[in-house]
């Protein structure tokens, strides 16, 4: 839009100080990957007494303007345009009469507008990202039971029952009916991260990993002649003839 020129104004400036208007429209980065405010600004300003005339300063007054609004548009969501909106112009209301580059800024506004689009991706995305979150945390809830059960639970026969007993009524924690409750206490207890065959087994692990190549193939051929040794064939026999370079899995 072309500077539409003024003289003086309501505020009691003088009659010979020319104001201009500029209306201008952009899109503003949000918080949200790829989506944006269109923008619709607004600003009246002139010229500072005895400064030099500019062929830059109908430009400067709206790149000021811009740059304010850009600022605080990009860590909000398309969702907030209406908050956002108020912001921006709170923010250009303390700031005005503003001062800058040669040119005093003497009203501005900043009107938000986001299209059906924008907003639809914005609300499939948050939703996303709440799901995503009640995932994670369902799965840490999940992970701390576990760990709960492991340590304190079923670490013996006795605790495991005494556990039942008081859950019996509950929704959660009780087993179902005809499960042993020995042989749980005895596989969880035998895979345990501090079981004493798991301790050693990465122990192990963690010796080969630190062998060269050729070391290492070395090693797992003297192993299988050992398993050959003592009558274990079979077990010689599944043995790898390479060492694959990849972290153990650890219990959750």
């Amino acid at each position: 839009m072309s500077p539409l020129m003024r003289r003086g104004d309501a505020k009691g400036r003088e009659a010979e100080r020319a104001t201009w208007v500029r209306e201008f429209r952009d899109f503003l980065d949000s918080s949200d990957d790829e989506l944006t405010f269109t923008a619709t600004m607004r600003v009246e300003w002139c010229r500072l007494a005895g400064e030099p005339s500019t062929t830059t300063a109908y430009g400067d007054a709206g790149r000021q303007v811009r740059l304010l609004a850009e600022g605080m548009a990009k860590q909000r969501s398309v969702l907030r345009a209406e908050a956002t909106e108020q912001d921006i112009n709170h923010e250009l209301r303390r700031r005005t009469p503003w001062q800058t580059q040669g040119i005093e800024i003497l009203w501005a506004q900043v009107s938000l507008h986001v299209d059906d689009h924008a907003l639809s991706s914005a609300e499939r995305m948050a939703r996303l990202r709440r799901e995503a979150a009640l995932e994670e945390l369902a799965r840490q809830q999940t992970a701390a039971r576990i760990r709960f059960m492991q340590d304190e639970i079923l670490r013996t026969p006795a605790t495991a029952r005494i556990y039942l007993m008081l859950e019996q009524g509950a929704q959660h924690g009780a087993l179902p009916p005809g499960v042993d409750i020995d042989e749980i206490v005895r596989d969880v207890q035998q895979w345990h991260p501090q079981a004493q065959w798991v301790v050693v087994a990465q122990l192990v692990y963690a010796f080969l990993a630190n062998l060269k190549a050729e070391d290492r193939s070395d090693l797992l051929h003297t192993v299988r002649g050992m398993f050959e040794e003592y009558g274990e064939k079979e077990l010689a026999e599944q043995l790898p003839t390479t060492f694959r370079e990849a972290s153990p899995r650890r219990s959750a």
